[in-house]
């Protein structure tokens, strides 16, 4: 350790004495002041309290309560994929399903642990990132993609009630090309109103030439 130390103590359970103190399990050799705690020495559902303390302890600089399930970050989702769900009648745009799997180091099945979801997603040729609102299922639908534009999507996720989000998924990359119909719909629409135009000029003629009979019989 360099000027500071610190120490640390984990009440199980809370109403446990504040007292057995412990030191840093393992000082970080690269970076000052940082300290790294294992697997053996962390336990999620319970307070810790830590001090930073002088290196003859004679002076205590500070001292603050941690919560490890307010601060965990989780491992990335994995097998991040997509279903395409519709395309718009005009093919300029369409709707995908998302979905997704927690990370395997999360028991989220047992109920102990809820996990929220974010999807962002960009024109792989734009630097801007849409967000969307968290959800705490594994899937989440997206609409009104443009056809003929690659867009990349990627998901990481928090614990409920944490604060960190965990680094994200593996991207999975989107395009839908449009295919220009033979019949488009304005062409369509301009051929049913002429349809209806010349049906109409035939029931008239038709309707005439009876009116013709009645009139002027032969």
């Amino acid at each position: 350790p360099g000027d500071l130390r610190l120490f640390y103590y984990n009440r199980k359970p809370l109403t446990a004495p504040q007292e057995n103190w412990s030191e840093c399990p393992q000082y970080s050799m690269e970076r000052p002041n940082e300290c790294f705690f294992d697997q053996n020495h962390t336990t999620i559902w319970t307070t810790y309290t830590i001090q930073l303390r002088s290196r003859d302890q004679d002076v205590l600089y500070d001292e603050t309560p941690v919560e490890v399930s307010v601060i965990v970050k989780p491992d990335p989702p994995v097998g991040l994929n997509w279903t395409l769900m519709n395309v718009s009648l005009t093919s300029a745009h369409f709707d995908i399903m998302l979905s997704w799997k927690p990370p395997r180091s999360a028991d989220v099945e047992t109920g102990w642990l809820t996990l929220l979801y974010e999807v962002q997603y960009r024109d792989v040729d734009s630097d801007e990132w849409k967000v969307m609102n968290l959800v705490k299922s594994p899937h989440r639908s997206v609409f009104g993609l443009q056809t003929n534009v690659h867009h990349e999507v990627r998901v990481r996720c928090k614990m409920l009630g944490g604060k960190l989000f965990g680094e994200f998924s593996d991207s999975v990359f989107v395009h839908i090309s449009s295919k220009v119909s033979r019949f488009p719909v304005v062409a369509l629409l301009m051929f049913g109103v002429f349809c209806l135009v010349a049906v109409l000029m035939f029931v008239v003629i038709l309707q005439q030439e009876k009116l013709m009979f009645i009139l002027l019989p032969p």
